[in-house]
């Protein structure tokens, strides 16, 4: 079994010159070609006075040797939430040149042949991270290097056995802290590989699980709701070993039908790019099975509001964080979340929790996921987003029909007026590639009101 060594040390300290760094579409990248790109952007970042470099890379082992080259150049590292023309043209401000392997780049990696580099020990290395901007627009979160060495020593010290000998498998991207830590710090500190495919496709990940032969697939709820629609679960058996989830809860049949098929739910990771990873759960039957554990560290309280307050070894500072997540702390040290309280919209003078109508939508039998979200315009209204278990009864049924009888349901527990009167019901909801849910594309659903299905 591979040591585990910090990232600030790792190409200071190396590995021996054939260990598989990352399986690539063909073959394996080797640590001795993994330092030698590393090295060939540090002597190329070295020579430039730029200081803030925002990195190009679509495959994540070229992202990983970049950034780290990056920092051992002395640079700041910026990593763009996308890498779409308008994503990068909207970050300009934050960055002075881009390094990468495609597009419009200041340094072409591509160019660039393999080369040493005397690499020491990295101090107090910065980086520079976006939030989803499922709320907003993306907002800039420094993170240091040290914050993320903490965290990955956490996630080996709580499931390295569990993942040991396993390739990280993935269907989430590399540049969002999720992706970054679970499929390159995490894996690159502890010696494992990591695999360079995005896996989107059902069929590409079942491929790369049985190139892997032992994996340990880093996804979202975003894929893994549909999953179960696309292929066999029982036949992830033969090579995952286990199924991380984060960007937001699983719905609770999701996990419920994993922890069936597959023979285990898949581990749901809580938190944000502000403040990494503060919990976990593996949900199961049973009213504890949606209980959230912190992970070793963690402090917890709640605030008169019963918004959730966190202090965190992965924050720089010892002061308490609020968070926008209302919770109950129970007393064997777990806590529940019960929803966001910036997710509280004022209808006709009355107050309702979004999360709430949603988990009453979801506990409907008819009812896969859902969404609800307030729509602008001179009234107040609402709109559900509602995805069925069985899209027929959309065909069979018609969406009017339908709304009304979900409607009905949220009456026994809602007031009329809190109820939401437009309702869509599509395939899937519409989430971006980290598995959010951004407000503005649910309304963009409503904005036809010739879809309108309202009901009395």
């Amino acid at each position: 079994m591979a040591s585990f060594v910090p990232l600030s040390s790792l190409l200071a300290t190396g590995r021996p010159a054939g260990a598989t760094v990352c399986l690539l579409a063909e073959g394996a990248l080797s640590w001795r070609e993994f330092a030698g790109r590393a090295g060939a952007t540090a002597r190329a970042l070295a020579a430039r006075p730029e200081q803030r470099w925002l990195i190009h890379c679509e495959a994540p082992s070229g992202f990983a040797a970049t950034l780290l080259g990056a920092l051992h150049a002395g640079k700041r590292a910026v990593v763009a939430p996308g890498l779409q023309p308008g994503m990068i043209e909207a970050l300009r401000a934050g960055f002075d040149a881009i390094v990468g392997d495609s597009g419009a780049v200041d340094v072409d990696l591509r160019v660039l042949a393999a080369a040493d580099f005397r690499f020491s020990s990295l101090v107090d290395s910065r980086i520079d991270l976006f939030t989803s901007g499922s709320a907003g627009e993306p907002k800039r979160v420094e993170k240091s290097l040290a914050q993320l060495e903490t965290e990955a020593r956490t996630l080996e010290d709580c499931w390295g056995k569990l993942v040991e000998g396993a390739t990280m498998v993935a269907t989430v991207p590399h540049h969002h802290i999720y992706g970054m830590l679970f499929r390159l710090a995490w894996p690159l500190s502890a010696g494992r590989p990591f695999d360079d495919a995005l896996c989107a496709d059902p069929n590409v990940l079942l491929e790369r699980i049985a190139k892997a032969r032992s994996a340990a697939v880093i996804s979202s709820p975003a894929h893994l709701t549909r999953l179960p629609e696309l292929i066999e679960l029982e036949s992830l058996r033969r090579g995952a070993r286990v199924i991380f989830s984060s960007g937001g809860p699983l719905p609770a049949a999701t996990a419920l039908e994993f922890a069936r098929r597959f023979g285990a739910a898949p581990l749901e990771v809580y938190g944000s790019t502000e403040t990494g990873g503060i919990a976990w759960r593996a949900q199961s039957e049973g009213p504890a099975g949606a209980d959230w554990m912190p992970f070793p560290g963690m402090a917890l309280e709640l605030d008169a509001e019963g918004a959730l307050r966190l202090r965190s070894p992965y924050l720089e500072s010892s002061d308490w964080l609020t968070l926008a997540d209302s919770a109950e702390l129970l007393p064997s040290g777990r806590f529940r979340l019960k929803g966001r309280l910036d997710r509280v919209a004022k209808i006709e003078g009355k107050r309702v929790s979004l999360p709430e109508l949603e988990a009453a939508l979801r506990a409907h039998p008819w009812v896969r996921d859902a969404a609800v979200v307030q729509l602008a315009g001179r009234r107040e209204r609402l709109g559900a987003v509602v995805v069925l278990r069985e899209p027929e009864r959309l065909r069979a049924d018609g969406a009017r029909k339908l709304a009304a009888a979900l409607r009905t349901a949220l009456l026994e527990r809602f007031d009329r007026v809190l109820v939401p009167r437009h309702w869509r019901f599509p395939a899937r909801l519409p989430t971006d590639e980290r598995g959010k849910l951004p407000a503005r594309a649910l309304a963009a659903l409503f904005e036809d009101p010739r879809d309108d299905a309202p009901a009395p």
